[in-house]
């Protein structure tokens, strides 16, 4: 079985989404978030700043956002879910664009480091026996100097995370695992997190003890989802964003868990 990092995420978020998603494999209603939307269209233009690069093509600012609108208009559906309504297309697509404005002047001329692969799928382990793996793809990975290897991960949040948030991502750090099995001249891997609504970034080395911490708990969360057999929902403020809110009963659930709580202080 191979899980990934959104895989979990969604089993802790809720079980019963889990089980639509990943067991049932119902087709999804709601083909995308505008959130969601406007991370893709920014990760591909990031993707084609570093692709360029590599092949000795530097791009200006004008014509990355000039290829960012475009990728924007090619996909954009009417069908993408805008939440807050009081906020249109047009400002979620200026958002965009000004996260690349402000990456590429904080990293211009993006000599701080060597490009070693762009989108890099990675493959790891969980168990001896390698029944469970677990794979995601690496923004970007870097090599800062001979064995001090980089991945970079963009961030579109609207909100900075705090700093035991970063401390205990595990999705990073098992990729560093990942990085460590691929490339046998890896000293040290540093984890850098952009959040580019804020221009910020968050750098963390995690240590031999942090890893095998998080990989202890990816290990036990795997053997929570093979052994769930009701996988109840679990309803929250995430719901207004689920894709298969028109299909799940999450008010009743949520009215219920009220009720039970009253009744249990009664």
């Amino acid at each position: 079985m191979i899980y990934s990092h959104s895989r979990l995420n969604t089993f802790e978020q809720c079980p019963f989404k889990y089980k639509l998603k990943y067991i049932n494999k119902v087709k999804s209603e709601i083909p995308d978030t505008v959130e969601t939307f406007l991370e893709s269209r920014v990760h591909e233009t990031l993707e084609k700043l570093y692709t360029d690069l590599e092949h000795q093509k530097k791009n200006t600012v004008e014509g990355l956002i000039q290829y960012y609108q475009s990728q924007w208009k090619k996909h954009w559906s009417e069908d993408i879910l805008i939440v807050k309504k009081q906020y249109p297309m047009e400002n979620y697509q200026k958002m965009g664009e000004q996260y690349i404005k402000d990456y590429y002047t904080h990293y211009f001329p993006f000599d701080q480091n060597k490009t070693i692969a762009i989108e890099d799928r990675i493959i790891i382990d969980l168990d001896e026996s390698g029944e469970y793996r677990l794979q995601g793809y690496i923004d970007r990975l870097s090599e800062r100097e001979n064995g001090h290897y980089e991945i970079h991960d963009y961030k579109t949040n609207s909100r900075l995370p705090t700093p035991g948030h970063i401390k205990n991502d595990r999705q990073l750090a098992l990729y560093a695992i990942g990085v460590k099995n691929q490339y046998p001249n890896v000293k040290d891997v540093q984890l850098i997190w952009h959040f580019l609504k804020f221009n910020k970034e968050f750098c963390v080395t995690p240590s031999t003890m942090d890893v095998k911490k998080i990989r202890n708990e990816v290990d036990l969360l795997i053997d929570r989802i093979e052994h769930t057999s009701c996988f109840r929902p679990q309803p929250s403020k995430l719901c207004a964003w689920c894709e298969f809110k028109k299909i799940c009963n999450y008010l009743e659930v949520l009215s219920a868990s009220y009720t039970i709580k009253y009744s249990g202080h009664r």
